[in-house]
């Protein structure tokens, strides 16, 4: 509101200018790894470990701390083997400590920006995943008191808040100290502290970032990821938005944030004792994810795994979702059928829906591109798709008969996080599709579906794209059977070729493999490429060119093959990699036909990617990846795979940390 009442108050530019720098600021933030444990073991190793795990959370420094008096540190530049090289030499013995691996948002990547952040006695010491968005306004309030910051870093300021509050309030619990703090800061955190003077306490809390509690036999975890905590327990805890925890060896409590802070404000008014705490109801919950699903097993990259998964993660998609009676298929997705309302369901929204908003990014953004086409197709429903950043930030006109779809693999994504709030204040049914089981998505929606496509590892996201891709394809499918647009011989043909797909894909994936391989190593020393799609293609091409120029770090961009003529071509030189998707049963195949021809006289390599026994290419492409045919809805499902597969083994060849690819985290957990 600020920002558009300066926007008409000229002499406020400077406060304009200083709002797009906020604005800024927080678009580069992204998720960091935390891990805390309280329990009877050595806690040494416990954090290295679990810090590997989060790697692919950030990984630009890394620190832990143990607790003592004071409390011992050990942080180090770059990624966990760096830290776990340097603590050889360090007495960091103790069964209480916390840990963090940085992906950099204040400050630059650096050992004394680097987390746990300490008071000046190293008294206290906490992590923090987010931004502090006020932080430079309570910067100033603390240097004023005589604080000294030694580092870049907002997080910084909450272990100085937190040692002056208690020094304004000597009688109040270290939770409420926590808490009073908190309620001054403006932002996304997600944090956990241990203090010198109590060697059985551990506090975490959330807003915006996620948090759970791993409840072991004795022992107890904080982490903002199940990754971390999957080889000590399945029983966890997630902790809910604006809610803190308060763990001890011999047990936790979850605690309201808000209230806690303002009892801890009126006691302070009203010269009170210490407020009694205000405990929520937080139930465990039991992580399906074992051990196994986040390891390697053998293969050199997560990657290439997740990317050789995609079979099972489609089973996994369509268990139970799939029924076949009588010759006859139906689809049901208990997300759509459930009825909180007793007078509609879900289901019934959707089919009375003026029309299917979805939101989303990067990735996900390209699955809603390819529903979109499914849902106008199938449903006969008219759908927009909106990258969720951009949504949020321009008013959009949202009716309460509108459904709006929420896509996000974490499930954290601040962006599309937003647009759901913006969503439920319009009264239009939210509906999730998340990869993450009890994700902050997962929790804020009127409904939704889970993925079940497994952990990813990888950055680079690979099945939980196709894994959305599916689950969009059965509401889609679902909807279309509801409203009666597809005739059960149509259904039963539908769902007949999706059940088919993972053991046609399958089947493929290792001859496939072999020959991207051997394709890649003629890009492999390109500087940019090309890659080109129409109709349910066009998103397949940008997920092609998104995943190219995020593990190799080659330039690549997706077109429209129709829009190419517009402009792209002038990109075309000699030898310059042009992947198009040219499959037979598209509406605009002849003239994606033409445009590859065109390539070809402008000397570009051009890789066609098309129908299983088409010669059309033949004497015109360079190279060309016969597809498995299938229904036109669910191409995409194999035709993105070769595109993964060109990506990954590009990349290889190039040297690229392709797991952990540079300037980029796996969900972006602040707007």
């Amino acid at each position: 509101q600020a920002l558009h009442f300066c926007r008409e108050t000229p002499h406020l530019q400077g406060v304009i200018n200083t709002l797009i720098s906020c604005r800024s600021l927080r678009l580069q933030a992204t998720m960091c790894g935390i891990f805390a444990y309280i329990g009877d073991r050595e806690v040494l190793q416990l954090l290295i470990s679990a810090l590997k795990r989060l790697e692919y959370r950030g990984y630009d420094s890394a620190g832990v701390g143990v607790y003592g008096k004071p409390i011992k540190l050990c942080k180090a530049m770059g990624k966990v083997q760096g830290l776990e090289d340097l603590v050889k030499g360090e007495d960091l013995q103790g069964t209480l400590g916390i840990a963090h691996t940085r992906w950099a948002t204040h400050g630059r990547p650096s050992v004394k920006n680097a987390h746990p952040h300490v008071t000046k006695d190293s008294t206290i010491a906490v992590v923090h995943n987010g931004v502090i968005e006020n932080y430079m306004a309570l910067k100033e309030q603390l240097a004023q008191k005589g604080y000294v910051f030694t580092s870049d870093t907002d997080t910084e300021l909450l272990a100085h808040s937190v040692d002056s509050m208690k020094k304004e309030m000597p009688t109040a619990t270290w939770a409420e100290v926590v808490a009073a703090v908190l309620s001054l800061c403006e932002g996304a955190y997600g944090v956990a502290f241990i203090f010198s003077d109590e060697p059985d306490l551990l506090i975490g809390a959330r807003k915006g970032s996620p948090m759970i509690v791993g409840v072991g036999k004795g022992e107890y975890m904080l982490a903002s990821d199940a990754s971390a905590v999957i080889e000590h327990t399945q029983d966890v805890v997630y902790l809910r938005e604006h809610e803190m925890v308060q763990i001890t060896r011999k047990g936790y409590e979850t605690m309201d944030l808000g209230i806690v802070a303002r009892r801890v404000r009126a006691a302070l008014q009203g010269g009170c004792p210490s407020p009694t705490m205000a405990s929520t109801a937080n139930p465990i919950v039991r992580i399906e994810m074992s051990l196994q699903d986040i390891e390697k097993g053998g293969y050199k990259h997560f990657m290439l795994k997740e990317i050789l998964d995609q079979p099972n993660a489609f089973r996994n998609a369509m268990r139970g979702r799939l029924h076949q009676e009588d010759g006859n298929f139906t689809v049901k997705l208990g997300g759509l059928e459930a009825m909180d309302d007793p007078h509609t369901s879900p289901l019934d929204r959707l089919g009375k829906a003026r029309r299917i908003i979805i939101a989303a990014c990067g990735t996900s953004w390209h699955s809603g591109q390819i529903a979109k086409c499914a849902f106008e197709a199938l449903s006969k429903v008219p759908v927009e798709v909106e990258y969720a950043s951009e949504f949020r930030y321009r008013r959009p006109i949202i009716y309460d008969d509108d459904v709006v779809i929420a896509i996000s693999q974490s499930g954290e994504t601040a962006d599309t996080l937003e647009a759901i709030k913006i969503a439920k204040q319009n009264k239009a049914l939210t509906f999730g599709v998340v990869n993450s089981v009890g994700s902050s998505i997962a929790r804020e929606t009127d409904a939704g579906v889970y993925l079940h496509a497994g952990p990813e590892i990888g950055v680079a996201s690979t099945k939980a794209f196709t894994g959305q891709v599916i689950a969009l394809l059965l509401i889609a499918l679902r909807l279309a059977i509801h409203k009666k647009e597809m005739t059960q011989a149509q259904v039963n043909e539908y769902c007949l070729e999706m059940e088919q797909i993972p053991d046609v894909l399958e089947k493929w994936l290792p001859q496939l493999d072999k020959q991207v391989m051997a394709m890649a190593k003629y890009a492999r020393l390109a500087t940019n490429a090309l890659f080109c799609g129409c109709g349910i293609q066009f998103p397949v091409a940008l997920e092609g060119a998104l995943k190219l120029k995020e593990i190799s770090y080659i330039h690549a961009e997706g077109f429209s093959a129709a829009e190419v003529r517009h402009g792209p071509v002038t990109l075309m030189r000699d030898r310059l990699p042009c992947v198009v998707i040219a499959m037979k049963s598209d509406p605009a195949y002849n003239q994606i036909k033409s445009q590859v021809q065109d390539f070809k006289n402008q000397n570009a390599l051009v890789i066609v990617v098309t129908d299983e026994g088409n010669k059309d290419f033949e004497g015109v492409a360079a190279l060309t990846i016969f597809c498995p045919p299938t229904k036109l809805q669910l191409e995409p499902l194999l035709t993105v795979v070769p595109l993964q597969l060109l990506s990954y083994h590009i990349a290889n060849m190039r040297g690229c940390e392709i797991d952990q690819p540079r300037n980029l985290a796996k969900c972006v957990t602040v707007e």
